[in-house]
C-alpha cells in the first residue's frame, strides 16, 4: 500500500471516529493492529500520530459550541449518543479522501477497506447515526452493492449466529463466513474463547480475518477448515453440474521401460484450482498427459463422474481441453482469427453472427479486444505480448468451456504481474464450476496460495502430497522437525515459501568434512511412505450419484463442413504472410528466367537470331525444368503437417476429422503448384520459343510438383525437426534425379540395381522418370512441326529396318 494512501487511510479512519464522542483507547489500539499488520512496527508510529492528529483536530466552532469531547475521554455507556450533523468541513474532507482512495485502489481493496472501516466504528459498538452515515457515504463512492453492503454490515456488526442469515453468510458453529461475490473475496470471524489457528497463526476472538485462497483454519477439535470447502458451501446453491475426476493408483512408464508416475492417486472436483508440482524430471508434466488422455497409464484408472476415460471415451468427448506449455497459435492469423477458426470447428448451431459476437465476448473478457485485429506473429518476431499470447491460448479452449481444463506451465516466461493475471482468469474458471488443472514451476508465494489443492511429485513419479497449499508447507517442516512447524505461512507478511518445500524434499546428507554429498536424506519412496501414513485427512469427495457425463457445449460440424473451415484457414493464414505468399509466387517465374536465359543456346557465333531447332539444350531444359518442379513441390509441402502438429494435438481433443484436415491441405498445395507450374512454363518456354505446348509443359510439371506434395506431406508428418526435414529432401530428390533417365543411361547403372535390356525397377517408382519421358517424347512426335510429318518418318523408319536387316 503506497505511502499516500496509507495517509489517507489514515486521514479517513479518523474522521469518523471522531464525530459524536471522539475516539477511544480500543479505536486507537484497532488502527495501530491494522499499521502493524500493514507496515510493520517501526514504520506504524509516524501514520498512528497522523490518525490521532486528524482525530482530535477541532474547529473553532465546535470548541465554542463545546460539540466535541477529547479523545483521551472515555464514553460512559455504550449506548448511542444523540443525533449530531457531520460538520461541513468534515463531510468535505470525506468526499475529497474516499475520492482519493477509490481512484488508486481496486474493487477488492475497496471491499477491505470497508470492512476494516466498520468492524472500527464498531470496536466499542459506538454505531451512531452520525458515524454510520459517514460509512454509507465511503460505500456509495466506492460502488459497493446494496446487498453486499448489507451482509457485511450484519456480518461486522453481529456477534450472534442466529442473525446472520443473508445468502453470503455461512455459521458453522463458532466460525462465521461472509463472502463477497462481485469481488470473491471471504472474510472469517472466530467467537470462541478457545485457541484456533489460520494458516498456522493464532485468531483472536472476534477480530475479522481475510480467508485467502489456500487458506487453512485449524479449530481445538475436528478436521481442519480448508478454502476450497468454504467456497464449495456457498458455491453449492448455485447451478453447477457435479464433476469428478479420480486418478486411481495411476502408473506410467515411458517407451524405455523408465517410470514416469508410480501409484498416485487422488480426486478432485468442480470449483477446485489444482496445482502439479515437482522438481524437473519428477513427472509434472507426465501426469498431467495421463490425466488428459494424451497418454494411456499402464496400470490403473482415470474416472470422471464415474466414468473410465478410455473404456468409456465416446461419452467424455469435448468434456476435457488441453492448454500446453508451447504456443498453439497460427501465427499468420489475427487475434480474432485465431479465435474464429477455432470456434467454427466447436459450434456449428451457431451463425457467424452469434460466433462472432461469442469471440468478441471471449477476447473482451481476456482483455484482449483492442488487440483482435493485430498478427499474432512468432514468439521471435511478435506483435502482442507473452502474458497476451498465453491468455489467448487459454481462449482458445475458453470460448468452448470444457467441463475440465487441464494447463501445462501457463505462467512460465511471464512477468508476475502477467502470471497473476493468467492465474486470476484461471480462478474465475472455477467459480463457474469447472475443474482446472495447471502444471507450475517455482510459484510466487501469492501464486501458491490460490490454489484449492496442490500435487507435489517426486522423483520417479511418487506422490508426496496432495491437499491444501499452506498444510503442505506446515506437513514438510513436521517431518523435518523444524522449529515452528505449525505455522505454514509469516507471521508478518503472510507469505508461503514454497521453495522451502522443496529444499527440504531434495535435502542432501553432510559427509564427515561438512560436504553436501549426492545422497538424499529422504528418498521418493520414503516420502510417499511418510505422506500415505500421516497425512491429516483423506481428501473426500463427493462423487457423482450415477455415472453421466459432464454437460458440453461442443458440436463439432460435419465432415464436409470441417473440409471447408480448413480450407478457409489454411488460406487465410497464406495471405496474410504476405513475404511468404509474394516468395511463393515469384520463385517460380524467376527460375524460369533464370534457367531459359541460360540455355538459350544460338549456334552461329555471328548471329544474333535464336533458332529453336538448333538449340540441343532443351532436353536439359526439359529435364531440369521437372528437377525445379519436384523441388519447388517438396518444399511449399514440407512443413505443412510439422508446423501444425501443436494444434492438432488440442484439436485432438475435438474430434476432428484427420480426412479432412489433409484434403485441405492438399487442395491448397494442388493450387499453389498449378500456379507456380504455369508461370513457369508462360516465362521459360516464351523465352526459350516452345510453343503451342503450354498445356502439356504444364501438366507434365503440375503432375510432378503434386507428387512431390504427397510426398513432402509424408516427410512433414514423419519427422519432429525441421532440420531433419530438410536434410530428408536432398536424400528423396538426388535419386529422383539419378534415375529419371535424364542424367545416365539406364543400362550403363550399378549392374545390381539394373541389367542392359531392363529398366530397373526402382526407376520405374521415380515420377520424373515418367514425366521426363512423357515431355521429351511429346515436344519431338507432337510439336507443331513435326506431328505432321511423324507417322511418315516412322514407316520409313520401319522399312528402312526392314530392307537392312
Amino acid at each position: 500500500m503506497s505511502e499516500e494512501i496509507l495517509k489517507a487511510l489514515m486521514q479517513l479512519f479518523a474522521l469518523i471516529t471522531k464525530q459524536d464522542e471522539g475516539i477511544s483507547q480500543q479505536e486507537i489500539d484497532y488502527v495501530n493492529r491494522f499499521l502493524v499488520q500493514q507496515i510493520g512496527v517501526d514504520s506504524s508510529r509516524e501514520y498512528l500520530q497522523l490518525y490521532k492528529d486528524t482525530a482530535t483536530d477541532e474547529l473553532p466552532s465546535e470548541k465554542d459550541s463545546g460539540s466535541e469531547k477529547s479523545a483521551s475521554e472515555k464514553p460512559t455507556s455504550k449506548k448511542a449518543p444523540k443525533k449530531k450533523l457531520t460538520s461541513v468541513l468534515d463531510s468535505v474532507r470525506v468526499l475529497k479522501l474516499c475520492r482519493q482512495i477509490s481512484k488508486t485502489i481496486n474493487q477488492r481493496q475497496k471491499v477491505v477497506v470497508l470492512v476494516r472501516i466498520l468492524e472500527l466504528v464498531s470496536t466499542e459498538y459506538k454505531l451512531t447515526e452520525q458515524r454510520l452515515g459517514i460509512v454509507q457515504t465511503v460505500a456509495d463512492i466506492f460502488r459497493i452493492q446494496k446487498e453486499e453492503y448489507k451482509a457485511i454490515f450484519s456480518f461486522v456488526t453481529s456477534n450472534n449466529g442466529a442473525d446472520l442469515n443473508h445468502a453470503n453468510h455461512l455459521v458453522s458453529e463458532s466460525l462465521f463466513f461472509l463472502r463477497i461475490p462481485s469481488v470473491e473475496l471471504y472474510f472469517v470471524r472466530y467467537m470462541a474463547s478457545a485457541e484456533a489457528f489460520l494458516n498456522g497463526l493464532v485468531m483472536r476472538t472476534g477480530v475479522i480475518y481475510l480467508f485467502a485462497s489456500g487458506g487453512t483454519l485449524r479449530l481445538p477439535a475436528g478436521p481442519p477448515v480448508y478454502y476450497s470447502d468454504i467456497a464449495t458451501r456457498f458455491q453449492a446453491d448455485l447451478d453447477h453440474e457435479q464433476i469428478t475426476l479420480e486418478a486411481d493408483h495411476l502408473s506410467y512408464r515411458f517407451p524405455g521401460g523408465v517410470t514416469g508416475l508410480k501409484d498416485v492417486s487422488f480426486s478432485a472436483q468442480q470449483g477446485n484450482l489444482v496445482g502439479i508440482m515437482g522438481s524437473s524430471g519428477a513427472g509434472k508434466t507426465t501426469l498431467m498427459n495421463v490425466l488428459s488422455g494424451n497418454y494411456r497409464p499402464a496400470s490403473g484408472h482415470i474416472r470422471i463422474n464415474k466414468l473410465d476415460l478410455w473404456d468409456d471415451a465416446g461419452q467424455l468427448n469435448g468434456v476435457s481441453g488441453f492448454v500446453p506449455q508451447d504456443d498453439l497459435l497460427i501465427e499468420e492469423l489475427t487475434v480474432f482469427e485465431n479465435l474464429w477458426y477455432n470456434a467454427k470447428f466447436c459450434f456449428k448451431q451457431l451463425s457467424n453472427k452469434e460466433i462472432k459476437e461469442k469471440v468478441n465476448d471471449t477476447l473482451s473478457n481476456l482483455g484482449l479486444l483492442e488487440k483482435k485485429d493485430l498478427r499474432v506473429g512468432s514468439v521471435m518476431n511478435k506483435t502482442i505480448s507473452g502474458g497476451q499470447r498465453k491468455r489467448l491460448n487459454i481462449a482458445l479452449e475458453l470460448i468452448r468451456e470444457p467441463a475440465i481444463l487441464f494447463l501445462d506451465e501457463p505462467t512460465s516466461g511471464l512477468a508476475s504481474r502477467d502470471s497473476e493475471n493468467v492465474m486470476d482468469l484461471l480462478r474465475e474458471l472455477t467459480l463457474k464450476g469447472k475443474l482446472v488443472f495447471v502444471v507450475i514451476h517455482q510459484p510466487s508465494s501469492e501464486l501458491f496460495k490460490m490454489f484449492d489443492q496442490v500435487v507435489i511429485l517426486d522423483d520417479g513419479g511418487h506422490l508426496v502430497y496432495y491437499g491444501n497449499p499452506v498444510e503442505a508447507a506446515i506437513h514438510f517442516k513436521k517431518a523435518d522437525n523444524q522449529v515452528n512447524a505449525s505455522v505454514g505461512e509469516c507471521p508478518v507478511c503472510g507469505n508461503v515459501n514454497p521453495e522451502q518445500i522443496f529444499n527440504i524434499i531434495e535435502a542432501r546428507q553432510v559427509d564427515e568434512y561438512g560436504n553436501y554429498t549426492e545422497q538424499r536424506k529422504v528418498s521418493p519412496a520414503t516420502w510417499e511412505e511418510l505422506f500415505q501414513k500421516e497425512r491429516a485427512r483423506e481428501v473426500s469427495v463427493e462423487t457423482a450419484q450415477d455415472a453421466s457425463p459432464p454437460p458440453t457445449s461442443l458440436q463439432v460440424p460435419g465432415w464436409f463442413r470441417q473440409l471447408i473451415n480448413y480450407l478457409k484457414r489454411d488460406v487465410r493464414s497464406k495471405i496474410n504472410n504476405r513475404q511468404q505468399l509474394l516468395m511463393t509466387l515469384l520463385v517460380s517465374p524467376l527460375l524460369a528466367f533464370i534457367l531459359a536465359y541460360i540455355v538459350r543456346y544460338i549456334v552461329d557465333p555471328n548471329s544474333g537470331t535464336y533458332i529453336f531447332r538448333e538449340n540441343e539444350n532443351i532436353p536439359i531444359y526439359i529435364f531440369m525444368s521437372l528437377i525445379v518442379a519436384l523441388f519447388l513441390g517438396l518444399i511449399v509441402s514440407a512443413e505443412e503437417i510439422f508446423k501444425d502438429r501443436k494444434i492438432l494435438k488440442r484439436e485432438k481433443f475435438l474430434h476432428l476429422s484427420r480426412s479432412s484436415y489433409l484434403l485441405a491441405k492438399v487442395k491448397v498445395l494442388v493450387l499453389i503448384s498449378a500456379i507456380q507450374a504455369i508461370t513457369f512454363v508462360l516465362v521459360a518456354n516464351s523465352i526459350l520459343g516452345i510453343r503451342e505446348m503450354t498445356f502439356a509443359y504444364w501438366l507434365a510439371l503440375f503432375s510432378t510438383a503434386v507428387c512431390a506434395n504427397m510426398i513432402g506431406l509424408l516427410i512433414s508428418s514423419a519427422f519432429s525437426s525441421a532440420v531433419t526435414i530438410y536434410i530428408v529432401i536432398p536424400l528423396v530428390m538426388i535419386p529422383m534425379m539419378i534415375l529419371s533417365g535424364a542424367m545416365f543411361s539406364f543400362d550403363k547403372l550399378n549392374r545390381n540395381i539394373t541389367s542392359i535390356d531392363k529398366v530397373p525397377l526402382i526407376a520405374e517408382l521415380m515420377p520424373t522418370k515418367w514425366s521426363y519421358e512423357a515431355l521429351m517424347v511429346h515436344q519431338y512426335k507432337d510439336n507443331p512441326f513435326e506431328k505432321n510429318f511423324y507417322d511418315f518418318e516412322k514407316r520409313i523408319s520401319y522399312y528402312n529396318f526392314k530392307s537392312a536387316y
